[in-house]
């Protein structure tokens, strides 16, 4: 992602200056990707998270690229939307809706095509304990160093970088034996602030697959339909539901966060994210070849929407009547593309808790407060090590720990921390966002944050930390 808004920058100075009247089609797609970026993140940041339109350039868009810092944006508090513009030719419009969070919507549209209606939720008790209220932290468990607990989540918050490297971390939560045993909250963030996903929404996304899974609406080993593979001849009619959420469907998908590439344009530009995703060819024969596509979630995300009824109320509703409502996750917010369909792979906003209440239900088997939500198994085949994938490090749509082939150096994104033990899995995302689950030690740990220099958010510190504090 930061390679791309670098070098957006760069070329477009380059473009313009330039002015060849055979040069603009590349101009264009390229400016209208970087201030797409900006007004949804602006946008969302400030209508969903609550962060000053300023404080979203300050810690989230400038230090991605010197050229968006300077873009120009107007924030509609009346409207709910946000307009950026480039040199002063090229603008994106993000707006707010309620329940679905901001649409980036297609160039040139002013108002989003579809409405949802949201569920009114019921604030849980603030005296109950997590996961059924919002009541303050456990400080009873025995065998837990307290203070060492405290020590280790605060140092998450340190800020021992030149300010160009701030790690800017939001909130951090601590889940043991099923009970909240600390958080902490950087200024402006409490515990119903809504926080960015990023690629953490690919797990969400998967829970809603395995649902329909348990439903008996969805196959695994079958080809699931999607519209643009159903010719007679079409290879990729093949491509089977497993091997989509195990990222081995064999299509091309450029996921460089490159000018022009496939992630970035489906993103930032496309409309319908999903769409867009499911017109790639095939590169590989399908199941042969593991390769982390952010396509292949929107595209499951558009067939779940089908699946379910076909529209953005439907799946909406599906989402909220099936995960979200019974997890009493009453932050999260999932939000949609221009078409209509919720971004699965990128575009999801959740508290600390929240996201900690959706760990929980994967460290549990799927089952929560004695109702099965996720199919019998369903867990245990997330954290299954795709095959054809020598570093060992991804299952179906969540990362594992377990060590690669001997002689393989570690995924950047996926390698093993040595802290950590060998059966933890994860979602993580862009910037630092991460939900570890460690079903050895019964321990679920969020750290979600603005860190454009990923490295700063490493988690082995932290959870190494924590292990300790509980004993584990």
């Amino acid at each position: 992602m930061k390679r791309f808004l670098s070098g957006l920058g760069s070329l477009v100075l380059v473009l313009v200056v330039g002015g060849s009247v055979f040069l603009y089609p590349t101009i264009r797609d390229t400016a209208l990707q970087g201030t797409g970026f900006a007004a949804k993140n602006i946008c969302s940041g400030h209508f969903v998270s609550g962060f000053a339109p300023e404080a979203m350039m300050a810690e989230a868009i400038g230090p991605a690229s010197s050229i968006l810092a300077n873009t120009s944006y107007e924030v509609d508090e009346d409207q709910r939307h946000v307009d950026v513009t480039l040199f002063g030719m090229f603008s994106r419009r993000a707006t707010h809706r309620a329940g679905i969070g901001c649409v980036l919507l297609a160039p040139g549209e002013e108002t989003p095509s579809f409405e949802v209606s949201p569920i009114q939720f019921f604030a849980p008790p603030t005296n109950n304990p997590w996961p059924f209220g919002n009541g303050a932290p456990t400080r009873e468990i025995p065998g837990v160093d307290y203070a060492a607990l405290d020590a280790a989540v605060a140092a998450a918050f340190d800020e021992p970088y030149l300010p160009e490297e701030a790690r800017n971390t939001k909130a951090v939560v601590v889940i043991y034996r099923g009970e909240l045993i600390a958080e902490h909250y950087a200024d402006g963030v409490n515990l119903t602030t809504p926080l960015h996903s990023w690629s953490m929404a690919k797990g969400i996304t998967q829970a809603q697959i395995g649902i329909l899974v348990r439903q008996g609406l969805l196959d695994l080993d079958a080809a699931p339909a999607i519209p643009e593979w159903q010719g007679e001849d079409d290879p990729r009619g093949a491509i089977t539901l497993d091997q989509l959420l195990r990222m081995s469907s064999g299509l091309e998908f450029d996921e460089t966060y490159g000018i022009g590439s496939h992630v970035t344009r489906m993103l930032s530009l496309e409309p319908d994210a999903g769409g867009y995703a499911a017109t790639m060819p095939l590169e590989f024969e399908p199941g042969e070849h593991w390769s982390y596509a952010s396509g292949t979630s929107n595209m499951l995300s558009r067939l779940i929407r089908h699946t379910v009824g076909g529209s953005t109320q439907d799946h909406y509703n599906f989402i909220q009547e099936n995960l979200f409502l019974p997890l009493r996750a009453n932050t999260a917010v999932f939000e949609p593309d221009a078409s209509g369909t919720f971004i699965g792979s990128s575009y999801m906003y959740a508290s600390g808790r929240d996201w900690a209440r959706l760990g929980q239900l994967y460290l549990q088997d799927g089952v929560w407060e004695g109702t099965r939500i996720l199919p019998e198994g369903w867990v245990d085949y997330s954290a299954t090590p795709t095959p054809n994938n020598p570093y060992r490090n991804y299952g179906a749509h969540y990362w594992l720990n377990l060590p690669p082939e001997d002689g393989l150096a570690a995924h950047p994104f996926g390698g093993p921390l040595p802290e950590v033990p060998a059966d933890a899995f994860r979602m993580s995302g862009y910037q630092g966002q991460h939900v570890y689950i460690l079903p050895s030690n019964d321990l679920v740990v969020v750290r979600l944050g603005f860190t454009p220099n990923e490295h700063l958010a490493d988690m082995g510190p932290l959870i190494g930390a924590v292990m300790d504090a509980v004993g584990e």
